[in-house]
C-alpha cells in the first residue's frame, strides 16, 4: 500500500485501532460494503454478474428462474452480489479521482510530495477542541473499556479518534462533492433494492399504524452495534413524526450473546404491561450488563407489577414469540444484527441516518 493511501485512509485506520473502546469501533460490515479506500480487497472475490436488466436468472434442467420468482432471501442475496460489483466500480473511480486530485494540488501549490499535499488538505479541515475531548470523556466515563486505558493516555486516544472521525468526514465530503458535480460518475446501472414482503409480526411499534413508511428492525439486545443505532432511530422518528412507523423484531444471536433471548423475553413481558419501549431503551442503555438482576431492577424503575413480570418471564409462549421473529428473519436472509427493512427494502449493519433518509424520502415521494 502506498503512503498516499495510508494517509487518505487514516480515518478508518484510527477508528480500527481505537476499537478497544466499543463506542469507537467502526462496524465491519459497513466498512466492507461502503469503504471507498480499498478497491483491491473489495473486488478480489467478485465474479462477473449477469445484466441487472435481465429478468431471467438462469435455468436448471428444463426450468427457468425469473427474478420475480425469487423468494426474499434469494432476491436479497442476488442484490447484494450485484451491489458489490457496482461498489467496486465506484471505489476504483474514487481512488483514481482522489489520486489525481492530490497530484494536481501538489503541482499547483508546489508541495514537495503528494503526502504533503494531503496533510495540508486535512489539517485545514480537521480540528478537535479540548472541549470536545472533555465532553467525550465525560459522556463515556462509565465505559469499562475506556476505564482500562491508563488515565494519562485517555485524552490522547480520544483526541486521535475524534481527529480520525473528522478526517473521514472531510474525505467523504470531498468524494460527495465530486459525485454531485459529475466529476465521478459510475456508468454501470445501480441495482435496485428488492422490495421484500416483511411482516410486522404483530410486534410492538412506535409511530402511527397507518404511516406511509414502516421501518422493521431485526436486532439483538446484547449487540453493541444495535445499541449504537438507537439515537439514530430516535432522531428519525422525531424528524419524520407522523410519517414513519418503527417496528422492533427480535433476532437474538444466541451462539455469541447468551443474554439476548432472556432480554428479549423481558422486553416482551414489559410490553404485556404497556411498557415495551421503556424496557427496550433501558436494555440497550445497559446492554453490557444484561442479566436477571438487571431485568428486575429495570422492571421496578419503569413501574411494572413485579409479580406479573416474574410470572411472564417463565411463560414458554414468550420465548416462542421471540424465536418466531428469529425464524422469519432467517427466511428474509438475515444473518447478523442489526438489519432494517424500509417498506421492504433492506438496510444492514450500523448504517447512518443518510442511508435511512435516502429510502424514506423515496417512499414518501411516491403517490
Amino acid at each position: 500500500m502506498s503512503k498516499s493511501k495510508v494517509l487518505i485512509g487514516a480515518a478508518f485506520v484510527l477508528g480500527g485501532l481505537l476499537g478497544l473502546v466499543p463506542l469507537f469501533a467502526l462496524d465491519k460490515s459497513r466498512i466492507s460494503s461502503r469503504a471507498l479506500l480499498n478497491p483491491q480487497g473489495a473486488s478480489e472475490a467478485i465474479a462477473a454478474p449477469a445484466s441487472a436488466d435481465s429478468s431471467l436468472i438462469g435455468t436448471y434442467g428444463a426450468n427457468q428462474v425469473q427474478r420475480a420468482q425469487l423468494n426474499g432471501g434469494e432476491a436479497q442475496k442476488l442484490y447484494e452480489a450485484e451491489m458489490q460489483v457496482y461498489s467496486a466500480a465506484e471505489q476504483i473511480l474514487v481512488q483514481r479521482y482522489v489520486t489525481e486530485f492530490f497530484e494536481k494540488m501538489k503541482t499547483e501549490k508546489k508541495f514537495g510530495s503528494v503526502e504533503d499535499a494531503q496533510a495540508a488538505y486535512f489539517s485545514e479541515r480537521v480540528t478537535v477542541a479540548t472541549a470536545e475531548v472533555d465532553k467525550f470523556l465525560e459522556e463515556n466515563k462509565d465505559n469499562p473499556a475506556l476505564q482500562r486505558i491508563p488515565q494519562d493516555q485517555r485524552a490522547g486516544q480520544v483526541r486521535s479518534y475524534l481527529e480520525g472521525r473528522a478526517r473521514e468526514g472531510a474525505f467523504r465530503q470531498l468524494v460527495d462533492q465530486a459525485k454531485n458535480s459529475g466529476a465521478i460518475r459510475v456508468a454501470l446501472r445501480r441495482p435496485a433494492e428488492p422490495k421484500l414482503e416483511v411482516d410486522d409480526g404483530g410486534n410492538f411499534f412506535l409511530g402511527p399504524k397507518d404511516a406511509k413508511v414502516t421501518i422493521v428492525e431485526f436486532a439483538d439486545f446484547q449487540c453493541p452495534f444495535c445499541a449504537r443505532m438507537i439515537p439514530t432511530l430516535d432522531t428519525i422518528m422525531k424528524e419524520y413524526k407522523g410519517k414513519v412507523r418503527w417496528v422492533y423484531r427480535d433476532f437474538p444471536l444466541r451462539e455469541i450473546h447468551p443474554e439476548a433471548l432472556p432480554a428479549a423475553i423481558a422486553a416482551n413481558c414489559a410490553g404485556a404491561q404497556g411498557k415495551y419501549f421503556e424496557m427496550h431503551h433501558a436494555l440497550f442503555s445497559n446492554h453490557q450488563r444484561l442479566g436477571s438482576a438487571l431485568y428486575k431492577e429495570l422492571a421496578g424503575k419503569i413501574g411494572l407489577d413485579g409479580g406479573k413480570f416474574d410470572s411472564c418471564l417463565k411463560d414458554p409462549k414468550m420465548e416462542a414469540e421471540v424465536l418466531k421473529d428469529s425464524l422469519e428473519g432467517q427466511n428474509l436472509g438475515i444473518n447478523g444484527t442489526p438489519a432494517y427493512f424500509v417498506n421492504g427494502r433492506k438496510l444492514g449493519g450500523a448504517v447512518d441516518k443518510a442511508e435511512f433518509a435516502r429510502l424514506i424520502e423515496g417512499e414518501l415521494a411516491k403517490k
